[in-house]
């Protein structure tokens, strides 16, 4: 009888997504969200349209401003279904409002069902630790933290999903230290708001230490 092989453990931050993806010329990011997370799943929005010179597409239910989101008319329980069909990488943002929320951790296992071996399902810790977020199906996905070099990583390897892009990894990082000041300033702000609180004094902080950083 032959000897087992030993299994190396695995390391607590696996890389978002491996290197090698297979293209496809129509990429689409469904972003699972609470939808009391709205702001922040514009702001992910953005971040992929922009650090993509819009070639990278993205669906959030909660878009009312532009195409990203459910058409007026439609059925939205059946348009979501077939997003999530249409999607090549779905990506939660878990935060305190989302981490073990009913349909997140829905979306998450339909999501999983549906998507090929070459697709993904990842979360992306805003607000809460990977350990918080690590929770239900989000224990087997490779999630990301809310760390500079970590959201960059992944918005690259989003971004080149599509056969013509190339992205330049400095502009993505600009991008992405963008949506962390955004997504840090959105989070003071709630925070301050539900303890009654003054944010101006946090945000001041947090220019602040954007200002030195630059």
């Amino acid at each position: 009888m032959a000897a087992r092989k030993k299994v190396a453990p695995q390391s607590e931050v696996a890389p978002v997504l491996e290197a090698k993806r297979v293209a496809t010329e129509n990429p689409l990011v469904f972003i699972s969200h609470d939808s009391r997370d709205a702001d922040l799943a514009e702001a992910f929005g953005n971040l992929l349209t922009d650090a993509s010179g819009g070639i990278l597409k993205s669906f959030r239910s909660s878009d009312r401003k532009g195409t990203a989101g459910i058409e007026y008319g439609q059925e939205w329980y059946r348009a979501i279904m077939q997003k999530l069909d249409d999607a090549t990488d779905v990506v939660a943002l878990l935060t305190t409002h989302s981490v073990n929320r009913p349909w997140i951790l829905y979306e998450a296992g339909v999501a999983k069902g549906k998507l090929s071996a070459n697709d993904r399902v990842l979360g992306i810790a805003l607000g809460v630790s990977l350990d918080e977020a690590a929770t239900g199906p989000f224990a087997q996905f490779q999630n990301s933290p809310d760390e500079e070099d970590a959201i960059t990583g992944l918005v690259l390897q989003l971004i080149r999903r599509h056969p013509q892009a190339a992205p330049r990894e400095e502009a993505v990082r600009r991008q992405v230290q963008a949506f962390r000041q955004a997504v840090a300033t959105l989070l003071i702000i709630r925070t301050a708001r539900r303890s009654h609180l003054n944010p101006r004094p946090a945000l001041m902080r947090l220019r602040s230490r954007s200002s030195l950083r630059k």
